[in-house]
């Protein structure tokens, strides 16, 4: 799928580490977080949710199975039932039936490998099929959109992208750093469900943290903003850079986006979601910005030691109230909430994919 190489380096190496107290990095948790129960997602339990199917050609019959191929799909989605040998099976079994949004993940004990799986369907008369419930992108967003109105993480789940973001490449490295600077386990447990389901068969994770925090943006009153998918997916994890500090705020915040060459223009608009994700802001909109009105300099006795979310949200705090260049763009999403919008949508796309190639716009 799309690139093929784990990218993810980061600018922002460890200076001495600040003097001042260390700041134990603190995870923002949604009341819904801490909930100890899953939601169950579509297709029912991961026991129930495969089945095999056999089809023979051999007596003429016509296989009457429409699947939707692409390359770069591991499984082949079935688009519908046309009659045949796929509506006798569906007749003949009531427990097993094959439906559209069902997808096939074996052929003849391919998998993997959909050309081949699909040369099979077309060649070989006697077809044993395995298939999954309820695997295609409809479902998917389905499934977070319940996980949204279910447990409003919307935040947290932005708060994951954004901090697979801004290693430079996102790629979900995070997910093998157990108890590690910026690890979430309440919002990696809430998607355990999802993920479990969908990747890799569908999609990898770090796709999976994109399309999840856009759906939240979106459900949280923000623009609508199409995710690409393709990203390959961290075999380990990579720690946390740590700040500089040598370095103030401002110049921690722009060495962070160094990268992926971003202008002060992107630096400002992401800092509106980052305080959303943070729940500094309660609603998707300029909010954030007018309330740096009231803030004088950063007086904090602790100073922020990781590329985290919660400590950049501490560099965004001081950087945007000190620095001429940044406040300038502050105090224009201050004015208008429709530009900072437009910027916001614009930044947010280029962030998601910062270190990626060959992204495609259908799942």
């Amino acid at each position: 799928m799309g690139n093929s190489t784990s990218c993810c380096t980061s600018d922002v190496q460890a200076g001495a580490g600040y003097s001042d107290a260390a700041i134990e990095p603190s995870t923002v948790l949604d009341d819904s977080l801490k909930a100890t129960s899953v939601l169950p997602v579509a297709g029912g339990p991961p026991e129930t949710r495969t089945y095999k199917v056999k089809l023979n050609k051999s007596d003429g019959g016509k296989l009457g199975l429409d699947v939707d191929y692409m390359a770069e799909r591991r499984v082949l989605p079935i688009m519908g039932i046309t009659g045949g040998l796929s509506q006798k099976w569906n007749d003949e079994n009531a427990n097993m039936q094959m439906n559209k949004g069902d997808s096939i993940m074996t052929v003849n004990e391919v998998t993997g490998n959909v050309s081949l799986m699909l040369e099979k369907c077309k060649t070989e008369q006697v077809l044993e099929l395995t298939l999954i419930r309820a695997m295609t992108y409809d479902y998917l967003v389905a499934d977070i959109e319940k996980l949204l109105e279910e447990r409003s993480c919307g935040p947290a789940l932005i708060r994951l992208s954004w901090q697979d973001n801004i290693s430079g490449c996102p790629n979900a490295a995070l997910r093998h750093d157990v108890g590690g600077e910026g690890y979430d386990p309440h919002v990696m447990a809430l998607l355990k469900p999802i993920s479990d389901k969908y990747c890799p068969l569908l999609l990898s994770h770090a796709d999976l943290w994109a399309l999840a925090a856009n759906i939240a943006i979106r459900i949280m009153g923000g623009p609508e903003i199409p995710a690409r998918f393709g990203r390959v997916d961290a075999e380990q994890g990579s720690a946390v850079a740590r700040l500089d500090g040598n370095k103030s705020a401002v110049d921690n915040l722009r060495a962070i986006f160094k990268k992926p060459g971003f202008d002060e223009k992107h630096i400002v608009s992401l800092a509106g979601a980052l305080a959303v994700a943070n729940q500094q802001s309660a609603a998707f909109d300029n909010s954030y910005y007018k309330g740096l009105a009231s803030k004088g300099s950063s007086t904090a006795s602790s100073k922020p030691q990781f590329a985290t979310t919660a400590h950049i949200q501490m560099l965004y705090d001081a950087a945007l109230v000190e620095d001429n260049e940044l406040k300038r763009f502050a105090q224009k999403y201050t004015e208008d909430s429709k530009v900072w919008t437009a910027d916001f949508t614009q930044a947010w796309s280029a962030f998601q994919e910062v270190g990626a190639s060959d992204l495609r716009d259908i799942l």
